[in-house]
């Protein structure tokens, strides 16, 4: 390679570690800060006590709640899974199954088993100014009273959540994913905000922690559920680990200090007032965008409405769900969710930046966009930039031993630290032996599972410029 080649490489290579340096710097200390908060946060609310949830449930004054729950191709689990809604605690509530055009029994389960009779001259409609999936039919349940089916056409996940928003009577609806499971006392806890909001204080949706349903680490905290003696394989352990870290930095460092930004709600369960989603269409069916996307919506238009409304993480875990137990399985997962983050910021890009929205606009987005959305792209640069830099001789060694540190530190460091928290604040009593696997396995994600979920991620971008097979709407296939 001639000497002006090299000289330009050199260049383009020191001017990356610059910038990453920099970009590596703010990042570590906005994750710590988020961190720091989320622990604090807790440590005050730690003996927030069951006391409070067993009078809600006494509570006549409980907001009324509509649970919907889309379900395609479920025969093997459908009955296990109404069954599990029915020993819901909560003073009034209806569960809505959506059965999305399944292709198995799905239906005649149900069918057969809750004594389904055809209502359709009794439909409840709430008038969402969307259109939605043609329904074949609305039945009622003559074993249990507010069990609702309705058998539609196939229309996707987010088709079937606006027809169950449409064919919902309460004044909250509560969004279920398909293969959620929820705590039998997840309704007072998630709408335990609802009912302690101040006058004037409006809360327009509520999520919260999600646990992880395979093997045995989170099976102890969900009630009813037979605990699991499978091992835990080191995919589910770096997942266990994700899902400590993201509700900690994620979830409760971004409402600690209620400042309103927090940009997502869980897909696996959250809590809409119905009023504000009927005022902004309901959900957008585009497969290239996903529940963040209303959140956005939502937080736009209470804006331009001028109202306070705001969204609410709550630290208590609500639900649990079954995690990818494959290299392919957690590819199609996390490309997926990279391609919605994508959609969805795209789609309202008319905030990024924007002072008009406050804080969403001028913070929590672009943090997204930065840190979300490009940091894999960023980071496999890094290592590519870091390795061919060395492999030239044409970087100061020095320079790349502090990125290296910089990217232990920002990928396995605060993974650990926050595992170690979850320990120490936990109900359950870790064994050493568990303790010192999931430590390790968090110091170790910087060099394997982080850059593997980093490439997973980056085939989510390519797949929105066209490359590559998307999956179905409900996420199979």
């Amino acid at each position: 390679m001639d000497e002006r080649w090299i000289n330009m490489l050199r260049s383009l290579i020191v001017a990356w570690h610059e910038g990453i340096l920099i970009y590596l710097i703010l990042a570590i200390v906005m994750f710590s800060v988020l961190f720091l908060a989320a622990v604090r946060m807790l440590i005050r609310q730690r003996d927030v006590d069951s006391l409070q949830y067993d009078e809600m449930l006494n509570e006549e004054l409980a907001p009324p709640v509509s649970l919907l729950v889309p379900v395609y191709n479920s025969e093997n689990m459908i009955v296990d899974r109404v069954e599990r809604l029915l020993e819901t605690q909560y003073a009034l509530y209806e569960i809505i199954i959506i059965n999305d055009g399944s292709q198995d029994g799905t239906m005649q389960q149900l069918m057969d088993t809750y004594d389904l009779l055809p209502i359709q001259s009794k439909v409840h409609y709430s008038g969402l100014e969307r259109e939605i999936g043609q329904i074949r039919a609305v039945y009622r349940s003559m074993v249990h009273c507010h069990l609702l089916v309705i058998d539609k056409e196939y229309g996707g996940h987010m088709d079937s959540l606006n027809v169950g928003i449409n064919m919902s009577q309460y004044p909250y609806v509560a969004s279920i994913g398909q293969a959620t499971v929820l705590e039998r006392d997840a309704l007072v806890k998630i709408m335990k905000p609802v009912m302690s909001a101040l006058p004037g204080e409006e809360i327009v949706a509520c999520s919260g922690r999600v646990d992880m349903a395979n093997g045995k680490y989170p099976f102890t905290s969900i009630q009813g559920i037979t605990s699991s003696e499978r091992e835990l394989s080191p995919l589910l352990i770096m997942q266990y680990i994700e899902y400590v870290r993201a509700f900690l930095i994620s979830g409760i460092g971004l409402v600690r200090y209620n400042i309103n930004i927090l940009l997502f709600t869980s897909q696996a369960f959250g809590v809409f007032k119905k009023n504000r989603i009927m005022e902004i269409g309901g959900y957008n069916t585009d497969s290239h965008v996903g529940h963040i996307e209303l959140v956005m919506r939502l937080h736009k238009h209470m804006k331009q409405m001028k109202e306070p409304g705001r969204i609410i993480y709550i630290p208590d875990p609500i639900c649990s769900v079954n995690v990818p137990e494959s290299w392919s399985q957690l590819l199609k997962q996390r490309a997926g969710w990279h391609r919605q983050l994508a959609g969805s910021l795209w789609e309202q890009r008319s905030m990024i930046g924007n002072p008009h929205y406050g804080w969403m606009g001028m913070v929590s987005i672009p943090y997204f966009i930065l840190v979300e959305l490009m940091g894999p792209v960023l980071e496999i640069a890094t290592i590519i930039f870091l390795i061919s830099g060395m492999w030239l001789q044409i970087v100061d060694v020095k320079l790349c031993l502090v990125l290296a540190l910089l990217l232990v530190l920002y990928g396995s460091l605060l993974s650990a630290c926050a595992v170690m928290f979850e320990i120490w604040s936990s109900r359950r009593a870790y064994t050493f032996r568990e303790v010192t696997r999931l430590f390790l396995y968090a110091c170790s994600e910087t060099f394997w599972f982080r850059p593997m979920n980093n490439v997973f991620r980056i085939y989510g971008l390519l797949q929105v410029v066209g490359y590559g097979k998307k999956d179905s709407k409900h996420g199979k296939g």
